[in-house]
């Protein structure tokens, strides 16, 4: 039982599959009676062929690698190259004919080759592919079963009171919470739900989940009804501590490390937090532990070295975008003013200060991807000005400083990108007539600063964005919706 608790890649929810393979994954059926049992067959029939045809092959190799010539001493003695005692003249041009005819079979050899290989290479990829995603499938159906088949045994060869003595005496439950074992405590769970209301280690199994910050264990435990869920949050441990106590913990390492910078780690922190109390009432939210403790004291004293860590980290990326951000806003500014081709200055004409390629779409193009580039680069200042100058409380990590943070990159990289358009349509306004190609370079080299820097970027951008925005934990289970549920029923 310890073994299995201990490894979560036994089963499907340890997996760590992408899109694509958790699709693949999704349609696959297995026998997980027989799946094993034909491989290894398989196996051992392939072997005892090789072994009986290992003297068969060798005596094959040799005959056809050596049958030609194995009664031969000097195959160039028995060629045919004279003619009544005559040697034949020797000839370049069938010398020539030959090995272009030799390096054509080559290169055809070759084509076939690579052809082979590049339709037969997916083929191949792909073959494995199911064969690993199957066996992964049938393993982790048989460690259900096997966990299944334990819990079963133990069930029906103890009574209720050992079972419960028997996991009050043992931390399983708290191992394969740790180590995210979610078949294994959904499996003991559906056996004995009474696991629930009791104390294992002097821990409930929801303080458990929380404090290991397990949120698809935790939404198996609160599937219960409205009023269990309410009398199960509202449990305390033998020092007194809430599940709000135990969300204001630091996270495990390996949680942690699960979350790039400390930034987003002190974000998920917060929003464990929250969620948590929304779970709870409001007269509990400032319950005091037999320590004299609050929550949220120990939140801000557990959190005191991560916090810092993402205020350094904000602080350090606010101010190098806003370096670049400012340089970006002198040059379309000064881009305004000094426009391609110059202005007309003729003091006598009403277009005098009129820009002189003011007519030409380049122009234009030109004219509002510099606009856009000054407007979205100030932005962008500001907005990391507002992260540089921010209090860093530690409620500003849930909502204001990510909101401030994605609208400063997001407007950073579009001034990036209004500013190569710009720099392109003046390019092109001044050699687009004499050199007619310039477009397509002009082009080519604007896109690469700006994938580049959606290459190295955006991942971490897309991340802000849903952690901040789809990141709704266990939404459903709020103490507050419950009580108005309830309270519009009594009425």
């Amino acid at each position: 039982m310890n073994y299995m608790a201990e490894r979560p890649f036994a089963f499907a929810s340890g997996a760590k599959h992408t899109f694509w393979q958790h699709l693949i994954y999704s349609l696959i059926n297995v026998d997980i009676n027989s799946a094993y049992e034909l491989d290894n067959h398989t196996k051992e029939r392939n072997t005892q062929r090789g072994l009986e045809g290992t003297n068969e092959d060798k005596e094959d190799l040799v005959e056809r690698f050596e049958g030609p010539y194995r009664d031969e001493e000097n195959p160039t003695e028995n060629s045919e190259n004279t003619k009544e005692g005559k040697p034949k003249p020797f000839r370049w041009e069938t010398i020539g004919v030959r090995v272009m005819l030799l390096y054509l079979i080559s290169l055809m050899i070759k084509f076939f080759v690579f052809t082979v290989r590049f339709i037969w290479t997916p083929v191949t990829r792909m073959k494995e592919l199911f064969k690993q995603l199957y066996n992964d499938k049938v393993k982790h159906e048989q460690a259900k079963v096997l966990v299944k088949c334990i819990f079963t045994s133990l069930k029906e060869r103890m009574t209720k009171p050992g079972v419960k003595d028997f996991f009050k005496g043992s931390d399983v439950m708290k191992m394969a919470i740790r180590h995210g074992s979610v078949e294994f405590v959904e499996v003991c769970l559906q056996l004995f739900p009474s696991l629930i209301w009791d104390k294992m280690g002097g821990e409930y199994i929801l303080q458990m989940a929380i404090a290991e910050r397990n949120e698809t264990i935790l939404n198996l435990i609160c599937k219960q009804n409205e009023k269990e869920k309410i009398d199960l949050v509202s449990k305390s441990d033998d020092m007194g501590n809430t599940i709000l106590h135990y969300a204001a913990k630091l996270a495990p390492s390996a949680q942690l490390n699960s979350i790039p910078g400390a930034y987003l780690q002190m974000q998920r922190e917060m929003q464990w937090f929250k969620r948590v109390e929304n779970m709870i009432s409001k007269h509990m939210k400032f319950k005091r532990n037999k320590n004299g403790e609050t929550a949220h004291s120990i939140f801000t004293k557990e959190h005191k070295e991560l916090k810092e860590s993402g205020e350094k980290w904000l602080k350090d990326t606010s101010g190098s975008c806003m370096v670049v951000a400012a340089l970006i806003a002198t040059v379309a500014f000064a881009s305004a003013f000094t426009v391609p081709g110059g202005n007309i200055s003729d003091n006598n004409s009403s277009k005098n200060g009129i820009p002189v390629f003011l007519e030409c779409n380049s122009f234009m193009v030109f004219a509002i991807a510099d606009a856009l580039a000054l407007f979205s680069s100030i932005t962008s200042v500001l907005m990391f000005l507002a992260i540089y100058t921010s209090r860093y409380a530690e409620i500003d990590f849930l909502k204001s400083l990510p909101n401030k943070l994605i609208i400063g990159l997001a407007t950073l990289f579009m001034s990036m990108a209004s500013v190569l358009v710009a720099f392109g349509a003046s390019l092109l306004i001044m050699l687009g007539e004499r050199v007619t190609w310039v477009l397509v370079p002009i082009v080519v080299f604007s896109c690469v600063p700006v994938t580049l820097f959606a290459w190295l970027q955006l991942p971490l951008f897309f991340e802000m964005i849903r952690s901040t925005y789809w990141g709704n934990l266990f939404q459903e289970h709020t103490y507050i919706s419950s009580l108005r549920i309830n309270s519009k029923k009594e009425d």
